[in-house]
C-alpha cells in the first residue's frame, strides 16, 4: 500500500496527524464544494438580496464610502461593512451574482474555522475540530445564508470571534494585557455593529451576564477585558463612519436605521408577518438540520462537563433566543448568532461520548430528516399544482426539490453514521456521495431557477437602457429589476397607473403584473375561504386591454417563479424605444 494520503484506511486516514494539521484545508475543500455550486446562477431571491447588491453599486457609481443607497434613495437598513466587502469583489470579478454573496460564502468558512479551533482547543482533539466545522457548514441555516447577499454571515463570524475572544480572556491565565485576543475581542465588536448594529454587542453581553449570574456564578476575572479601552476602541470604528453618516443625512440614519429597522422591529411586525409564540423552538430544529437531532446528547454531554468554557457556550447559544423570543418581527436566521455555540458543544458530545452512547441513535436524529424531507415533498407538490404552462419547466423544478429531498434524508444518514461509527469506509463513501449530489443539486436548480426568473428575462428583453428612458412596475415591484436592469424603476401598486404611463412620450418600459398564482391562495382556496376561482391574483383583462391599445409599443408576456414571494408570476411588459 502506498504511503501517501490515497494509500490510508479511512480510519487511519481520520487518525492521520496530517489530516488533523491540515483540516483548515478540508474544510475549505467543503466549503467550496457545497457554497460555489449554483452561487453564481441562482437569481438573487429575497428582497434584501438585490437591495445589498445594487445599493453597492449605487454606492460606487457615486463614489462615496458611507451613504448606501438603492434605486435612487437613501438605504438605512444596515450599516456599511458588507457594501464595502461585496464592493472588494465586486473591483475583483466585475458586479454579478457571485461577486455578490462571496462574503457570505468567506465569512461561513472563516466561521467554521473559528469553530473548529475552539472545539479543538477545549478538546485538545483536532477530530473534534474538524467534526465541528464540517457541521458548521452542513447545517441547513448555513446552507442557505452562506450563500445569500445579505449581512448575517458577516455578523454570525465577528460575533464568533468576540465570543472566542471572551472565553480566551476569562478563562485562560495565559492571557496577556494588550495581545491578541485582547484586540480579538475589541475589534470583533466594533466591525460587528459596522456589519449589522447592535445585535453584535447584545449577543455577547447577554451571554456575559448569562454565564456570571445564571450558569457559573463565580467570579471572573474581568480586569482582562479592560473595558473602557477597548470600549474606545469599538466606539471609535463605528464612531469613524457613524458621525459621517449622520453629518451627511441630518440624524437620518440613526432614525431609520435604529429606531424603525431594531427598535421599531421589536415592537410591531413587518412584511405582513404574523408573531408565533415558541416560533423559534421549531425553526431552530430545522435550522440545525441534521445535527440537532443530537441535542439530546449534547444536553447530557453538558451536564457531565460542566465547566467555565462549556458554561458560556450554553450562555451563548441561549443569549439570541432570549433576545428574539418577544422581539415581535420573527426569521428563523435571527438567532444564528447563538448556533456555532451548539455546534461547538456538539463536537464536544462526540468527543466525549462512550461506547454505550454511540451505540444508540437518539430518536430526534432518526425522524428529523424524514420531517425536513416532508416539507420539501410540500413544497413539491406545491410546484405540481401550480398552473404553469410550461410542463417542462415545472417538472424541471420539481425534480430538482425531489433530488434535494434525497440529498436531506442521505445526509441525515451520514450524520447518524459518524455519531455512531466515526468515519469508516462506508460513511466515508456516503459523504463523498451527498456532497457531489448536493453540489449537482445545487448547480442544477440555479440554472432551472434562472430560466424562470422575470426580472432576468425582463432584463435581457430590455436590453441597454439610456439615462433618459423610464421604467416602471405596477403591481410587479420586485426589486430583483433594479439588479438586472441597472436602472432606477419608479414601482407603484397602482395597475391603472401604467395606461398614463403608456400615453407618455419618450422611451420607456412598463412592467405590469398579469396574473399571479400564491401559496397562500391555494391553501385558502384549498380550506374553503377564498372565493370559488379565485385561486389567483388576476389582471389579465386590463392586461390585454392596455396591449390592444398600445399601438406602436412592443409587448410581451412573460412567467416564471417569484422567489421573494414564492409564487408563479405572469407579467405584460410593454417596451416603447
Amino acid at each position: 500500500m502506498p504511503n501517501g494520503v490515497m494509500g490510508l484506511s479511512a480510519s487511519s486516514f481520520w487518525n492521520d496527524p496530517r489530516c488533523q494539521r491540515h483540516s483548515w484545508w478540508l474544510l475549505l475543500v467543503l466549503a467550496l464544494l457545497l457554497y460555489l455550486p449554483g452561487t453564481a446562477t441562482i437569481p438573487l431571491m429575497d428582497r434584501d438580496e438585490p437591495r445589498f447588491a445594487h445599493a453597492t453599486v449605487e454606492m460606487m457609481q457615486r463614489g462615496t464610502w458611507t451613504i448606501p443607497y438603492f434605486n435612487g434613495d437613501y438605504r438605512f437598513d444596515k450599516p456599511p461593512l458588507t457594501y464595502w466587502w461585496m464592493r472588494l469583489h465586486y473591483a475583483l470579478l466585475g458586479v454579478n451574482e457571485l461577486a455578490a454573496r462571496l462574503h457570505s460564502v468567506v465569512a461561513v468558512y472563516l466561521t467554521a474555522l473559528v469553530m473548529a479551533g475552539m472545539a479543538c482547543r477545549l478538546v485538545q482533539d483536532s477530530r473534534a475540530g474538524l467534526l465541528a466545522g464540517a457541521a458548521w457548514l452542513t447545517s441547513l441555516q448555513s446552507l442557505v445564508h452562506g450563500r445569500l447577499c445579505v449581512a448575517d454571515m458577516p455578523m454570525i463570524l465577528l460575533v464568533a470571534l468576540a465570543c472566542r475572544a471572551l472565553v480566551e480572556l476569562l478563562t485562560e491565565p495565559s492571557s496577556q494585557r494588550w495581545g491578541g485576543w485582547f484586540w480579538c475581542l475589541w475589534l470583533s465588536l466594533g466591525a460587528g455593529f459596522l456589519a449589522k448594529g447592535p445585535i453584535a454587542w447584545f449577543v455577547p453581553l447577554l451571554a456575559l451576564i448569562l454565564w456570571r449570574w445564571v450558569f457559573w456564578r463565580k467570579p471572573l476575572p474581568w480586569a482582562r477585558l479592560q473595558l473602557l479601552p477597548g470600549f474606545c476602541i469599538a466606539l471609535a470604528m463605528v464612531a469613524a463612519w457613524g458621525v459621517p453618516a449622520l453629518m451627511e443625512t441630518n440624524g437620518a440614519f440613526w432614525k431609520t436605521g435604529m429606531g424603525e429597522h431594531v427598535v421599531k422591529r421589536g415592537t410591531d411586525v413587518f412584511n405582513g408577518r404574523k408573531f408565533v409564540p415558541g416560533y423559534y423552538l421549531l425553526t431552530t430544529w430545522l435550522s440545525l438540520f441534521p445535527w440537532m437531532g443530537f441535542a439530546l446528547p449534547v444536553w447530557c454531554s453538558l451536564r457531565a462537563n460542566w465547566t467555565a468554557q462549556t458554561s458560556f457556550l450554553a450562555a451563548w447559544f441561549l443569549a439570541p433566543q432570549i433576545i428574539f423570543f418577544f422581539y415581535a418581527t420573527q426569521l428563523p436566521h435571527y438567532v444564528m448568532p447563538g448556533y456555532p455555540a451548539f455546534i461547538v458543544l456538539l463536537a464536544l458530545a462526540w468527543r466525549h461520548r462512550t461506547p454505550e452512547d454511540a451505540a444508540k441513535l437518539p430518536g430526534a436524529a432518526k425522524w428529523l430528516p424524514f420531517a425536513l424531507s416532508a416539507l420539501l415533498l410540500a413544497g413539491w407538490g406545491f410546484l405540481v399544482a401550480m398552473p404553469i404552462s410550461n410542463a417542462g419547466v415545472r417538472t424541471l423544478l420539481c425534480s430538482a426539490l425531489l433530488l434535494l429531498t434525497c440529498v436531506l434524508v442521505l445526509g441525515g444518514f451520514v450524520a447518524a453514521a459518524v455519531w455512531k461509527q466515526g468515519l469508516t469506509h462506508r460513511n466515508l463513501a456516503l459523504t463523498c456521495l451527498t456532497l457531489l449530489l448536493t453540489s449537482a443539486s445545487l448547480s442544477h436548480l440555479g440554472s432551472q431557477l434562472r430560466a424562470t426568473s422575470i426580472p432576468v428575462q425582463v432584463a435581457a428583453e430590455i436590453g441597454p437602457t439610456s439615462p433618459d428612458t423610464a421604467l416602471h412596475g405596477c403591481g410587479y415591484t420586485e426589486p430583483s429589476l433594479v439588479f438586472y436592469t441597472d436602472h432606477q424603476w419608479l414601482f407603484t401598486d397602482d395597475l391603472s397607473s401604467a395606461k398614463t404611463v403608456l400615453q407618455k412620450p419618450g422611451p420607456h418600459a412598463v412592467v405590469m403584473l398579469r396574473r399571479e398564482w400564491t401559496l397562500d391562495r391555494w391553501f385558502k382556496a384549498l380550506l374553503g375561504t377564498a372565493p370559488k376561482g379565485q385561486t389567483a391574483k388576476d389582471n389579465m383583462a386590463l392586461a390585454d386591454t392596455l396591449k390592444s391599445e398600445s399601438s406602436g409599443t412592443k409587448t410581451q408576456t412573460i412567467e416564471g417563479f417569484n422567489m421573494a414571494r414564492f409564487s408563479w408570476a405572469e407579467v405584460q411588459l410593454f417596451i416603447k424605444r
